[in-house]
């Protein structure tokens, strides 16, 4: 058996039998046996009416200010629906022209913009090869490179003709895994989101995208919800509890990542208007005061309190600042 063929089935293998969030990782570990690199990335990019907006990546070997470096440097990168892009990235400009064929790209070849030169020397990258899907897959094109640090290391044909192989399958793979892990993906899960300080969204996956429209229905891509950024900037541990979401952010150098994860009934069937009132009781409040956080009133306050006594058998708000500190309810 030839090693493009062990690859592609070894692909498969790991993605029947791996976590969603392990499976890029897992194969982009074992495609680099046989395509030696320092970095790469995978990124999806999902269709927003005529254009393509960054839906998801997983960076191999490479730190998150990356992507902000990037944006600060290639600047405002368009890409359109039709397969036509605007960017100052000679890879993915040569990748998009010819969609489906692997490009190898000598960088310092490509280019004598200094700031781009100095952004490769700054991440490692000498050389790249990019592979750019011709078709949609669930309303997606993916977009994969690897990277090498070595001007001496140049990806050779050989490179190239094993990407074009092996890559397609990469994609299915992928599309496997998810079937296969759907069930992970739903109610309780975490998904990812990265945007600058100020909103600009570098990577969403799609399942966040999702999830934020239900609790922002006309809200879309390429920007964070003005209320969501307003709410982390005034909050001290930078958090957002909504209707339907909660949402905690951490600042990485200029990169915000965001955790989103749907607000739903806990395991002791608190609604989420009986879980906002335990936690701000748990904290020692009166009815009064919980009433005018809330904006409701007190009686609706002692009635939601009731509930949540009986729901969780505690008697007390000591036992039930207890039961939050377990972590039993998702405050």
């Amino acid at each position: 058996m030839d090693n493009s063929s062990k690859l592609i089935l070894d692909i498969y293998d790991i993605a029947q039998g791996s976590a969603a969030a392990a499976c890029n990782g897992e194969i982009l570990r074992r495609f680099r046996q046989d395509l030696s690199f320092e970095s790469a990335l995978i990124g999806d990019l999902g269709v927003f009416g005529d254009r393509l907006v960054p839906t998801g990546a997983h960076l191999h070997n490479m730190p998150a200010e990356r992507i902000s470096a990037r944006q600060s440097t290639m600047g405002e990168e368009l890409i359109l629906v039709n397969g036509t892009i605007k960017t100052s990235d000679p890879a993915l400009a040569a990748s998009f022209r010819r969609r489906g064929k692997s490009i190898a790209t000598d960088i310092a070849r490509t280019t004598v913009d200094p700031d781009i030169l100095a952004y490769c020397r700054k991440y490692e990258t000498a050389h790249s090869l990019t592979w750019v899907s011709d078709r949609l897959v669930q309303d997606r094109i993916t977009a994969i490179s690897f990277w090498r640090a070595q001007r001496r290391q140049a990806f050779l044909g050989n490179a190239e003709q094993l990407a074009n192989l092996v890559l397609p399958h990469l994609i299915q793979a992928r599309q496997i895994n998810v079937r296969l892990n759907a069930a992970r993906l739903q109610r309780h899960a975490t998904v990812t989101l990265l945007s600058s300080t100020h909103g600009r969204l570098y990577f969403a996956v799609e399942e966040a995208i999702a999830l934020m429209q239900e609790e922002w229905p006309q809200w879309s891509p390429p920007f964070l919800p003005a209320a969501l950024l307003a709410a982390l900037r005034s909050h001290p541990g930078m958090e957002y509890a909504g209707q339907r979401l909660h949402v905690r952010a951490r600042l990485e150098g200029a990169v915000l990542t965001l955790s989103v994860t749907r607000r739903s009934e806990s395991a002791h069937g608190l609604t989420a208007a009986e879980r906002r009132c335990a936690v701000l009781a748990a904290q020692g409040l009166q009815y009064k005061e919980i009433a005018g956080r809330l904006l409701v009133s007190p009686s609706t306050v002692r009635n939601q309190l009731s509930s949540v006594y009986r729901k969780l058998n505690v008697k007390n708000k000591t036992s039930l600042a207890r039961v939050l500190e377990l972590g039993e309810v998702d405050g």
